[in-house]
C-alpha cells in the first residue's frame, strides 16, 4: 500500500509543477480511482493526519467519486461500516480543512442515497455529528443538492424518487427545528453563514409561507444583510426564498415579506461605490421584481415602490452589466401593462416607462474621449458596449409599446432639436438620441403623423458630422415601410442617403448601402420611375473603388425589388439594362486566363448576377416561358464556359453553383430546356473536381423536379442523374479517408436525404442501398457537427420508411415493397448500426447531435424484427465497450428496461433509458475523475 501512497504523492508533484510529465501524473490518477483497492487506500491516507494537505484532498475527492461511481464495488455486508468511517472522518476533519469536509458530505450524501437499507440515516448523521455542528451543516447542505439528480446514480427513477422522499421530504420539520434552533444561539458570520448556506439548500423542499413564519430564520436572512461576512449568502438566501414565493397565493404573507425588501432601499445609495454590493443588492430587488410581475401589474399602487427601485437601479453607471440586469423585468412588464385588463398598472408605470427612455438614452452616449476612453481600453470592451447599446434598443421598444409611439419619439426628437441649439454641441448628445429613435422604429405605427413627419424633416438637415451622418443613414433605413405610406418624403430622403455615397467614411457608405437596399425593397413600388436615375447611380458605382463589395450587393438586391415591381412588360428590359453590362464583362473572363484575381472576378461578378436573379421573380408559372427565366437560358452556356475553363477553381465552381442553385430555386420549370444541360453540367463537374458545391446543387435538383408535379419522363432522368452522382460519390470516397473530406460528406448525405424524400422507391430498391449504408457506418467516426448531423439524419430518414406512418406527407401509406426491404435491411445491420451510434454517443458524438443520434438509436431498435433480437443487438453494443466499464447491475438495468419497452411499444422509455445509459457511462468512465485545485 505504502508503494501506491508513493506513486500518487509523486503523481500529485507532478500535476502541480510545470513537467511534460502532467498527462501520465493525470492518466495515473484517474486510473486508481477506478480500482477497487482505492477505498481501503483513501481509508489510510485519511486515517493519517500527519498526510500532506494535497494528498488528504485527493483521497477525499477519491472517496467522493467512488461514491458517484463505484459503489457496486463493495458488499452489502460491508456498506454499514463504510458509513461509520465516512461519518468518523467527517469529524476528524470538521474544523480542520473545509475542502476536505465538502467533499466527505458529498461522499456521504451520495451513499445515504444509494444506501437504501439504511432506514434511520438523518437521525443517525444527526446524533453522531450534533457536537460538530460545521461538519452536520456541510452534510445537510449538500443532502438537498444530490437528490436532485437520479442520473449520478445507478437506481431507477421510481428507486430515486422513494429514496428522495424518505431523506429528504420526511425530514423537513426537523432540519427547520434544527437550523431555527442554531439561528437563535448563533452569535458571529461563520456560523450564520454556515446556517444560511444550509438553509438555502432546504428552501425549495420548505413550505415557503411556512418558513416565513419562523421568525428566528428570517431574522437570521435580513440580519446578515448587514454584515459584511455573510452578506452574499444571506442574498442568495432571501432570492431562493422570493422565487419560492411564486408557488404560494398568500398575498399578505407577500404583502409582509415585500415590505421588509423595500426597507433595504437605503442600502443601495449607502453601497453605490462598490459595484459588487450594489449589484448583488440590485439581483434581489430585480429577483423580487420579476417574481411578482403579475402582482405588480394587478396592484400597482401597492407595489410602485419595488418598480421604482428598479429605475433607480437603471440609472447606475458604475457598471453597465448592472444595469443590465433590470432589462428582463422591464420587457415582463411591458408584457403585461400593454394587455387590456391591466390598463390601470399601464397608466400609472406610464411616468416611469418615460423616465426610462431618458435614462437609456444617457446610457447610450459614447464617451467624449470615445475610442481613447477607458471605457474602450481593449477592443472587447468596445464591443461589449455596442452590444449593450443594441440591448438598451430593446428597452426602448419595450418603452414605445407602453406610453406610444408619440410620446415616445418626442422625447429623441427635443434632445436633438435642444442639442443643436447648443454652440458647443457634442456629437454624442445628437447621435444618441438618433440611435433611439431607429430602436423605437418597429413600434411605430405607419399612420403615425405628428412627430414622425418632424423628425424626417430634421433627420436630412442635420449637421455634418461623420458619426451624426452615419447614425441619421440607419434611421431613415429603418423607418422606410413609413416612407412607404407618406411618399412626400421619398425623394429628400433617398438624395441623403445618395449623397452618403460621396462620403469618405468606410462606415457611413456601408450605412447607406444598408439604408438604400431596405429603402428601395419596401418603397419599390414609389421608385419605378426612377430606374434610369438609379441606372446611372449603379453604373457609377459599379466600377468605383469607393464602395466595398458587401455593399454593393446591398444596393443591388434594393434595385432587384424595384425592377421587380415594374410593370409585366417592363421587367424584362429593365432586368437586362442592369444584367447586361455585366455580363458582358463576365463573358470576357470566359477565355482568359486563370489567376487567382481573375477567380475572384468571376466570383464576385456572378454574385451580382445572381442577387438579381434571386428578387426578379416570375408572376406566373402558369405561361409558357418567362422574359427573366429566357436571359437565364441565354447565360446558360456562358456558366457552362466559365466551369470548363475555370471549374477548378473552388472560387468559380461554387459561386457559378450558387448561382445556378438560385436560378433553379426562383424560375424551376422555365429552365426545363436547359434541365439536361444543367445536370450534364452537375455530373461532369463533380467527376472531374471532386467538389462537394456540384452535390448539394444535385440536392436542389432533385428538391425542384422530383415531385408529383413533373413528367415521369423528367422523374427518370432526374433519379438517373443522381444515381451518377451517387455512384461518382462512392468511387471518390473509395479512394479517401472519412477524416480528410468531411464537408463533400456533409453535402452527400444532404442530398441523400433529398434522394429518400422523393426518389424513395427508386434508391431502397436499388443497388446502391449497401454500399451507402456502409459509408454512413464509416462517416459516423467523423467528430466535426455538420457531416455527423448530415450522416444522422440520412439514417434516419432510411429508417423511418420502415414504421407503418410514411416520414412525408406525399405517401399517404408506405408502399408495402419500401417497408417490408428497410425493415430487412435493419433486421440484417441493426446490430452494427445500433453499435456505431452508442459508441459515438459514448466517446465521439458533439454533445449538440446527441438529441438526433438518440433518436436514430431508439429507432433502429424499435425497428428489430424481435423484442429478443433488439436485446441481442444491445448486448452486442455492451459486449464491445472496454472490458469492466458495465456493471452486471447497470447492463440488467438496461436490458430489462429495453425489453419490457419494446413489448410495451413505449417508445419513450426506450429513448430515456438509452439516454440515461449513455449519460451514467460517460460520467463513470469518460468524464474526468481528478481534478486539481481543490
Amino acid at each position: 500500500m505504502s508503494d501506491v501512497v508513493g506513486k500518487i504523492t509523486e503523481a500529485l508533484q507532478l500535476m502541480s509543477s510545470n513537467s511534460s510529465d502532467k498527462t501520465t501524473a493525470l492518466h495515473y490518477l484517474e486510473e486508481f480511482q477506478k480500482t477497487p483497492d482505492a477505498w481501503q487506500i483513501v481509508h489510510s491516507i485519511l486515517s493519517n493526519d500527519s498526510n500532506p494537505l494535497e494528498l488528504k484532498m485527493f483521497a477525499a475527492q477519491t472517496l467522493r467519486n467512488k461514491m458517484t461511481y463505484d459503489l457496486h464495488q463493495v458488499p452489502t455486508e460491508s456498506l454499514s461500516g463504510l458509513k461509520d468511517s465516512i461519518i468518523q472522518f467527517l469529524i476528524q476533519y470538521s474544523e480542520s480543512n473545509r475542502p476536505i469536509r465538502t467533499q466527505l458530505s458529498i461522499a456521504l450524501a451520495k451513499l445515504a442515497i444509494q444506501y437504501v437499507h439504511w432506514s434511520n440515516a438523518l437521525e443517525e448523521v444527526f446524533n453522531k455529528l450534533n457536537q460538530n455542528i460545521p461538519a452536520l451543516l456541510e452534510f445537510l447542505k449538500i443532502l438537498p443538492e444530490e437528490s436532485l439528480d437520479p442520473k449520478g446514480t445507478p437506481m431507477t427513477d421510481e428507486e430515486f424518487g422513494i429514496r428522495t422522499q424518505e431523506l429528504i421530504v420526511a425530514n423537513v420539520e426537523r432540519v427547520l427545528l434544527l437550523l431555527s434552533n442554531y439561528a437563535q444561539s448563533s452569535s458571529d458570520s461563520k456560523a450564520n453563514s454556515l446556517i444560511l448556506d444550509c438553509l438555502n439548500s432546504w428552501i425549495k423542499e420548505i413550505p415557503v409561507d411556512q418558513l416565513l413564519t419562523i421568525e428566528p430564520l428570517t431574522n437570521i436572512v435580513f440580519q446578515s444583510l448587514r454584515d459584511e461576512d455573510a452578506f452574499d449568502r444571506a442574498i442568495e438566501c432571501l432570492i431562493s426564498i422570493v422565487k419560492e414565493t411564486s408557488e404560494i397565493e398568500n398575498i399578505q404573507l407577500i404583502q409582509a415579506l415585500f415590505e421588509q425588501i423595500i426597507q433595504l432601499k437605503p442600502l443601495l445609495q449607502q453601497n453605490k461605490d462598490d459595484p459588487d454590493v450594489f449589484g448583488s443588492l440590485a439581483r434581489l430587488f430585480i429577483e423580487a421584481a420579476e417574481t411578482w410581475n403579475v402582482l405588480i401589474a394587478k396592484a400597482p399602487n401597492d407595489f410602485a415602490p419595488l418598480v421604482e427601485i428598479i429605475l433607480e437601479i437603471s440609472t447606475y453607471d458604475e457598471d453597465l452589466e448592472i444595469v443590465k440586469y433590470t432589462f428582463y423585468f422591464w420587457y415582463n412588464l411591458k408584457q403585461s401593462v400593454t394587455l387590456e385588463r391591466y390598463k390601470e398598472a399601464r397608466l400609472k408605470f406610464t411616468p416611469i416607462f418615460t423616465q426610462l427612455i431618458h435614462i437609456m438614452i444617457k446610457h447610450l452616449h459614447y464617451p467624449d474621449g470615445n475610442e481613447t476612453d477607458p471605457l474602450f481600453s481593449n477592443n472587447e470592451e468596445k464591443e461589449k458596449f455596442k452590444d449593450f447599446r443594441y440591448d438598451m434598443g430593446d428597452v426602448l421598444k419595450d418603452c414605445t409599446a407602453v406610453i406610444g409611439a408619440q410620446r415616445a419619439l418626442i422625447i429623441p426628437f427635443d434632445q436633438i432639436k435642444s442639442s443643436l441649439n447648443n454652440p458647443t454641441i457634442k456629437w454624442q448628445d445628437v447621435e444618441a438620441p438618433l440611435f433611439s429613435l431607429r430602436a423605437m422604429a418597429n413600434q411605430v405605427s405607419l399612420k403615425e403623423n405628428q412627430i414622425l413627419p418632424q423628425i424626417m424633416d430634421l433627420l436630412v438637415q442635420l449637421p455634418e458630422n461623420t458619426k451624426i451622418r452615419y447614425a441619421a443613414t440607419l434611421v431613415l433605413g429603418r423607418y422606410t415601410e413609413w416612407t412607404s405610406k407618406h411618399p412626400e418624403f421619398l425623394e429628400k430622403q433617398l438624395n441623403y442617403i445618395i449623397n452618403g455615397f460621396q462620403a469618405s467614411d468606410a462606415d457611413i457608405i456601408t450605412a447607406a448601402s444598408h439604408a438604400l437596399m431596405y429603402f428601395c425593397t419596401d418603397c419599390s413600388t414609389l421608385l419605378t420611375n426612377y430606374i434610369e436615375q438609379l441606372y446611372n447611380f449603379y453604373v457609377n458605382i459599379f466600377g468605383s473603388s469607393i464602395i466595398d463589395k458587401t455593399s454593393l450587393y446591398e444596393i443591388t438586391e434594393g434595385i432587384a425589388h424595384i425592377i421587380n415591381a415594374q410593370d409585366y412588360s417592363n421587367v424584362a428590359n429593365a432586368a437586362t439594362m442592369f444584367i447586361k453590362p455585366i455580363l458582358e464583362k463576365i463573358n470576357g473572363y470566359v477565355t482568359a486566363q486563370g489567376s487567382e484575381d481573375l477567380y475572384k472576378s468571376i466570383a464576385e461578378e456572378i454574385e451580382i448576377v445572381r442577387i438579381f436573379l434571386e428578387f426578379i421573380r416570375p408572376r406566373d408559372f402558369q405561361t409558357p416561358e418567362d422574359p427573366v427565366a429566357n436571359l437565364v437560358i441565354e447565360l446558360w452556356p456562358m456558366i457552362t464556359g466559365l466551369l470548363d475553363n475555370h471549374g477548378h477553381s473552388i472560387k468559380v465552381s461554387e459561386r457559378c453553383m450558387k448561382f445556378t442553385k438560385t436560378a433553379l430555386q426562383t424560375y424551376n420549370s422555365f429552365l426545363i430546356p436547359i434541365l439536361p444541360s444543367i445536370a450534364n453540367t452537375l455530373v461532369k463537374g463533380f467527376q472531374t473536381t471532386n467538389f462537394g458545391c456540384y452535390l448539394w446543387v444535385s440536392g436542389v435538383v432533385i428538391r425542384e423536379f422530383g415531385d408529383e408535379y413533373f413528367s415521369n419522363e423528367v422523374k427518370n432522368s432526374v433519379w438517373n442523374f443522381a444515381y451518377q452522382q451517387i455512384s461518382t460519390f462512392l468511387t471518390v470516397f473509395k479512394n479517401a479517408k472519412p477524416i480528410d473530406i468531411p464537408d463533400l460528406i456533409e453535402d452527400f448525405f444532404r442530398m441523400m436525404s433529398d434522394i429518400i424524400m422523393f426518389f424513395v422507391t427508386n434508391y431502397v430498391l436499388s443497388d446502391l442501398l449497401t454500399s451507402t449504408f456502409e459509408v454512413a457506418l464509416l462517416a459516423l467516426d467523423i467528430e466535426k457537427f455538420e457531416p455527423l448531423i448530415a450522416t444522422l439524419h440520412f439514417l434516419i430518414d432510411l429508417i423511418s420508411w420502415g414504421f407503418d406512418v410514411p416520414p412525408i406527407s406525399i405517401y399517404e401509406d408506405v408502399p408495402p415493397e419500401i417497408k417490408s426491404t428497410v425493415q430487412n435491411f435493419i433486421g440484417q445491420h441493426g446490430n452494427e448500426l445500433l453499435k456505431h451510434v452508442l459508441h459515438g454517443l459514448i466517446f465521439k458524438f458533439p454533445q449538440d447531435t446527441h438529441t438526433d443520434a438518440s433518436d436514430l438509436l431508439s429507432k433502429t431498435i424499435r425497428l428489430s424484427p424481435s423484442p429478443e433480437i433488439g436485446v441481442n443487438w444491445i448486448n452486442y453494443s455492451l459486449d464491445s465497450l472496454p472490458a469492466n466499464s458495465v456493471s452486471q447491475q447497470e447492463r440488467d438495468k438496461l436490458i430489462n428496461t429495453i425489453s419490457s419497452a419494446l413489448i410495451s411499444k413505449d417508445q419513450r422509455r426506450i429513448r430515456i433509458s438509452l439516454k440515461d445509459f449513455v449519460t451514467w457511462y460517460s460520467r463513470k468512465n469518460i468524464s474526468p475523475r481528478f481534478q486539481s485545485g481543490y
